[in-house]
Parts: C-alpha cells; sequence; structure tokens
C-alpha cells in the first residue's frame, strides 16, 4: 500500500511553527501590557495620595514653599501620567498588531489543513479503487482458471 504524501506539509509546519511563535510573542505583550498598566494605576494612585495629603495640608495652613513644591509634584505626576498612558497605547497597539497576525496565520494554517484532509481522503478513495482493481482482477483470473 502506497504511504500518503502531502506535498505542502512543509509549509503546513512552518505555519504551525509561525503560529506557536506568534502565541509567545501575545503572551509578551500581554503581560507587558499588564506591567504598563499596574505602572499607570500606580502613578494615579500616587497622584490621589498627594493631592489628598496636600488637600489636609492646606486646611491647617502650608508654607508657600510647601504649596509650591505640592505643585510641582503634582504636576510632574501629571506629566508622567500622560507618558504612561502612551506607553500603555504603544504595548496596546503592539498586542492588537500581534493578534491580528496570529488570527492571520491560523486562517493560512486551517486552509492548509482542509487542504490536507481533502487530499488524504482523495488518497484513500484511490487506494481503494486500486484495491478493487486488484480484487476484480483475482477474481476474473480465478473465473478464467475454472472454466
Amino acid at each position: 500500500m502506497a504511504k500518503f504524501f502531502f506535498k505542502l506539509q512543509p509549509l503546513l509546519n512552518v505555519k504551525q511553527q509561525m503560529e506557536d511563535n506568534l502565541k509567545n510573542e501575545l503572551g509578551k505583550a500581554l503581560r507587558q501590557l499588564e506591567k504598563e498598566k499596574a505602572i499607570l494605576a500606580g502613578i494615579k494612585e500616587e497622584k490621589c495620595q498627594c493631592i489628598a495629603e496636600f488637600n489636609e495640608k492646606a486646611g491647617k495652613g502650608i508654607s508657600v514653599k510647601t504649596l509650591i513644591d505640592y505643585n510641582t509634584y503634582i504636576s510632574y505626576l501629571s506629566e508622567r501620567i500622560h507618558f504612561q498612558k502612551e506607553k500603555v497605547k504603544l504595548a496596546n497597539d503592539n498586542v492588537d498588531k500581534i493578534r491580528e497576525e496570529l488570527l492571520r496565520i491560523v486562517k493560512e494554517k486551517e486552509i492548509l489543513e482542509k487542504l490536507k484532509e481533502k487530499k488524504f481522503e482523495e488518497f484513500l478513495k484511490e487506494q481503494l479503487r486500486e484495491e478493487q482493481k486488484i480484487n476484480d482482477e483475482i477474481v476474473s483470473y480465478k473465473y478464467a482458471g475454472n472454466a
């Protein structure tokens, strides 16, 4: 019996490897996104605490220098929040890009797998026809030998 050979198997193997690599990349990108979001949340929390501390001290009366220091630090935190939001956006864009590429590769791989299944079914049908042909010949020889 002949062995099934799918001539696009090397391409299917490459697509599988690409899918595995992209899954790993996506995992890393998602971890990076969560890290950037956590940093952003930390900065926002620090700003809220600083504002609360400022309001508490302002109610009791504070010096102009302390007022300026708080204002400067709160402005600095606002700037850091702005830059961190940009980092979160970039990380999110990277996740989206990798996810789209992964979906594209998965679709291509699925098409190749369906083609492989179809070719295998054709192979099995051809094998069955060959077997039937051999069986018919055997029966013909037996019939011819008995006559």
